[in-house]
């Protein structure tokens, strides 16, 4: 085994609710200092705030939810999760649910109304709205048609205030015109988004039809929270975007291709501002968004090479701003350069990278430069992490069987202290509840319930200063078709 320092094991169900006892009421002001009939009393101290810490490296579990789906639509691939703050998220396709660290709820849904189906949805993401913290999630949706009037696709955006599940903002783009009349979508790729406005890009490519065929293959959905629009981009694959301005790629992308480019365009009209070609590359594909750059994988085919070093391979950071391109070139590889990254947007990129013959790789970037600073594959003395989320310069990720941290600017292992949890409690469990509907799924496991936790810790899907959230397969005391099980971890070294 590689000498990835790991996260402490899970802890059990009695020491996580005695945690979550000690740490509820984390921002409760004083108890209520007057009596029934106005008479002044003792006031109430209020309990322990919320322990954070600006890079947490190590969580202990204080509940386990499961929600079952509703009639036509279980969970099973369409659950989400993600942490913003003290809330910890649960993203499904019929809304969103919010749980927070000092036992506060909410369910935010997906859709007004019955006539729109929501099939696809993004990861919660963590953006700012007139200078607070927000939660930002969109839908791909189908409404049904009335009357003569065909059925259309359509993306939607929400906005929510994470203490309370306040509806700040929603925007919504028709995607009819774009697609043409009954014409459907793929589902939503990974979104992109700027974190200091709350402005999201999304990518989707239209379903072939071949009796009607869509205006477009590739497109992009851009929205902003604070004019409540959203618009479709077409011809594009996004991978950024920053104050209005989103950059994508474009190109047919078969074997053989040489009209891959990165263009650079205007969020609202849609209209391209620059356009940077990629002719080597047969396959460009976006990875990620930093808080400067956008990310791209680029493969491109050696004839006369050998079977294990015939794709060139490529990581192009392009600047949001100006659209300036930097290649960082990668070694030969037996196979196209698939590539995931992530960014604490903050100055730190780091991404997975799957080379072919079962051989992967990890590579960091700094995202000021756009340049390539570390990295190291599976033929090294280290295992390669599956990476889960970065945050404020810290990686997360799974390293075999256990959880794993890394330096973002170094890749170097982060020693993870034993730290010790304080205070007792004698609160118990609650009780799960399992309400049923007529589609036979239902929820499992009240706020605190710990009980269908099983297997190893895993590595976070979504990290705040005061926790973490990860998703786990259903099981245990869990109703199978309860599916994703949600499981909230409160931050404790």
């Amino acid at each position: 085994m590689a000498d990835l320092r790991v996260l402490r094991p899970v802890l059990t169900a009695a020491v996580a609710i005695a945690l979550l006892s000690a740490c509820s009421g984390g921002d409760d002001k004083a108890g209520d200092t007057s009596t029934d009939n106005g008479t002044p009393s003792a006031s109430t101290p209020s309990g322990p705030e919320l322990a954070t810490f600006d890079q947490p490296k190590a969580f202990a579990p204080v509940s386990a939810l499961a929600k079952g789906g509703v009639a036509g639509m279980p969970n099973l691939y369409y659950t989400e999760a993600g942490m913003v703050g003290k809330t910890a998220l649960y993203g499904l396709r019929t809304g969103l649910a919010g749980n927070t660290l000092d036992a506060n709820s909410w369910e935010v849904p997906s859709a007004k109304d019955s006539t729109t189906k929501t099939t696809g949805l993004t990861a919660p993401m963590a953006v700012q709205l007139n200078g607070k913290e927000v939660v930002a999630v969109a839908y791909k949706q189908v409404v049904e048609g009335s009357g003569t009037q065909k059925a259309h696709d359509q993306v939607s955006f929400q906005w929510i205030d994470p203490a309370e599940g306040d509806l700040l903002a929603t925007a919504v783009a028709d995607l009819s015109t774009l697609l043409g009349p009954g014409n459907t979508s793929s589902g939503l790729g990974t979104p992109a988004f700027d974190p200091a406005t709350g402005q999201i890009v999304v990518s989707l490519q239209a379903t072939y039809n071949e009796a009607a065929p869509s205006k477009v293959r590739d497109f992009a959905v851009f929205a902003d929270p604070v004019t409540k629009k959203a618009t479709t981009i077409p011809g594009i694959r996004a991978a950024g975007v920053l104050n209005g301005v989103v950059v994508g790629a474009k190109g047919s992308q078969p074997e053989g291709a040489k009209d891959n480019a990165i263009v650079q365009a205007d969020g609202v009209t849609g209209a391209v501002k620059k356009t940077v070609p990629v002719p080597a590359m047969n396959y460009l594909t976006p990875t990620g968004s930093g808080g400067k750059h956008g990310y791209f994988a680029g493969s491109g085919f050696l004839a006369g090479a050998g079977d294990n070093a015939d794709h060139a391979n490529a990581i192009y950071a392009v600047d949001i701003a100006t659209g300036e391109v930097v290649e960082n070139k990668l070694p030969p590889s037996g196979d196209s350069n698939d590539a995931t990254c992530f960014s604490d947007h903050v100055a730190a990129v780091v991404c997975n990278r799957s080379l072919g013959d079962q051989k992967t790789a990890i590579s960091g970037l700094d995202d000021a430069t756009g340049k390539l600073v570390w990295g190291y594959d599976s033929t090294s003395n280290r295992v390669v992490p599956k990476i889960t989320t970065i945050y404020n310069g810290l990686v997360y990720g799974q390293a075999d069987s256990q959880p794993a941290i890394l330096d973002a600017k170094t890749g170097q292992d982060v020693v993870v202290p034993s730290a010790t949890p304080t205070g007792t409690s004698s609160a118990t469990p609650t009780e799960g509840t399992t309400p049923q509907d007529s589609s036979g799924y239902g929820n499992a496991g009240g706020w605190g319930d710990t009980s269908m936790l099983s297997g190893n810790q895993q590595s976070p899907l979504m990290v705040s200063k005061y926790g973490s959230v990860y998703l786990q397969e259903p099981g245990n005391n869990a109703d199978l078709k309860t599916e994703k099980i949600l499981v909230v971890q409160k931050a404790i070294g």
